[in-house]
């Protein structure tokens, strides 16, 4: 699997170009880290982590995928873009805090970006115009 990076996920304009540049098409029960999963959650709770997350949430501006009027207005996730191993959290890896590797996202795009699930994506709103919905037109 090729590197990715948040500098060349920038050079892409859209939502949907961004979200499938990061998609990983992962399956529901594929383990990142099994029975380890307890690992990475103690990483997720160091300040470390905590410090690194505030600075992606203030480079991203708290919106999704990097794109300007996605504002997150909930919980905001931070998605390492290349994805972690139990060997990164034990040799606490640049890999875990490069800023070139985080990228701020919603829970659905999370979801989307490692399960390949689309119908969960903020939807473009349809343009309306006068008329359209009359039903004998």
């Amino acid at each position: 699997m090729r590197k990715r990076s948040y500098s060349e996920l920038l050079q892409l304009d859209s939502f949907e170009d961004r979200y499938r540049y990061l998609k990983l098409s992962g399956e529901v029960g594929n383990p990142t880290f099994g029975y380890d999963r307890y690992f990475n959650q103690l990483f997720y709770h160091s300040s470390e982590w905590r410090r690194a997350r505030n600075g992606i949430i203030l480079r991203d501006n708290g919106c999704d995928l990097g794109i300007k009027d996605c504002e997150i207005h909930g919980r905001i996730y931070i998605h390492h873009i290349n994805p972690i191993t139990k060997a990164d959290v034990e040799n606490f890896s640049d890999n875990l805090f490069d800023p070139d590797n985080l990228i701020c996202v919603t829970f659905n795009t999370h979801n989307a970006i490692h399960y390949g699930d689309e119908r969960s994506l903020p939807q473009t709103p349809i343009a309306r115009a006068p008329g359209d919905t009359c039903p004998w037109r």
